[in-house]
């Protein structure tokens, strides 16, 4: 019975999607925007690496051809579905 809690309460990250998870975090989105490498990221991750990083791709190291990022509203209502049934 102890173990059955344990399971319970142990965290489901080994569980979760890795396209669920921010590739500079690695922590579940919740505010999920493309920028212009057309890698999904958390938002305040994002803008963060962009004021620090001199404008590169995190997952490239290419510059960036634009700071402008877009809502991934596709992906957020996915992770939201996903989280509801854990």
């Amino acid at each position: 019975m102890k173990k059955i809690e344990e399971l319970k309460m142990a965290p489901v990250s080994n569980c979760t999607p890795d396209e669920y998870l921010c590739p500079i975090t690695r922590e579940i989105m919740k505010d999920p925007v493309i920028a212009a490498d057309g890698y999904s990221y958390e938002r305040e991750a994002i803008e963060s690496w962009i004021n620090t990083k001199s404008r590169t791709s995190p997952m490239t190291n290419l510059p960036l051809q634009t700071t402008l990022l877009t809502p991934n509203r596709t992906l957020k209502m996915a992770i939201l579905r996903w989280t509801t049934c854990q």
